[in-house]
Order: C-alpha cells, then sequence, then structure tokens
C-alpha cells in the first residue's frame, strides 16, 4: 500500500490535482457498515457472502440457522436510527452538496425533447 499510496500522489502532484477529501467518503463508509451486516445473514443462511445456491427447485437448501430470525429482528430495530444517521451527515456535508446540488436537473422540455420516460419523469410531474 506505501508503494501505491507514493505513486498516486505523484500522480495526483503531476496532474495538479488533490486526493479525494476524507469527508466524502464517510457517507459510504457508514453505508457499508451496514450492508456488511446484511451479508453476514446472508453468509449465515447460505454460507457464502454472494451467488449463494440456497433456493433450488422444490425449495430451499436447507433450514435458517437457529437465532436467524432473532438477529434480523433485532437489526431493523436499529436500522431506522443508522439510517437517521446517514441522512443527518448527508444534509450538512459541504462536499456532499458540493457534489450533488444542482446536478443532473432537466426541465419538463429536456425530458420530452430527450425521450425521458418512468422513473426519469416522476421528478417533474
Amino acid at each position: 500500500m506505501a508503494q501505491e499510496h507514493a505513486h498516486s500522489s505523484a500522480v495526483e502532484r503531476l496532474l495538479n490535482c488533490e486526493a479525494m477529501d476524507v469527508g466524502a467518503s464517510t457517507p459510504s463508509l457508514w453505508a457499508s457498515e451496514e450492508r456488511e451486516k446484511l451479508l453476514e445473514f446472508y453468509e449465515r443462511v447460505s454460507g457464502a457472502r454472494m451467488h449463494a445456491g440456497f433456493i433450488r427447485p422444490g425449495g430451499v437448501a436447507q433450514d435458517l440457522p437457529l437465532g436467524l430470525c432473532r438477529d434480523i429482528d433485532s437489526s431493523t430495530q436499529q436500522f431506522a436510527s443508522r439510517i437517521d444517521e446517514l441522512e443527518e451527515m448527508l444534509t450538512g456535508n459541504r462536499i456532499w452538496k458540493q457534489r450533488l446540488v444542482d446536478i443532473g436537473t432537466v426541465t419538463a422540455q429536456q425530458a420530452k425533447d430527450w425521450g425521458f420516460s418512468g422513473v426519469m419523469l416522476r421528478g417533474l410531474l
């Protein structure tokens, strides 16, 4: 990693740019923590973190592990407060706002001209 950091720093200096501000990565890291919890449940059920062969023709590979439903319920009780924390952090995050406020705005005429449909139109109606 030290060599990767040195290389990246040198390239950034040559291009006269800076690395991403740490504050910009915080929301992604916090959301990754919640994703990790979900993947742990998935792994407990199937034995794999992704691409599990749990559901099969005629049913499932095995019963749910004991205590899994209780643990999922406990996690969902805490999840709403974690979403609130993420929302609070993003609402006041200067970097987040600089990157996302007024980005991708489309007028009704542009949407019509460009043939938008579905979810792209919902904000315009």
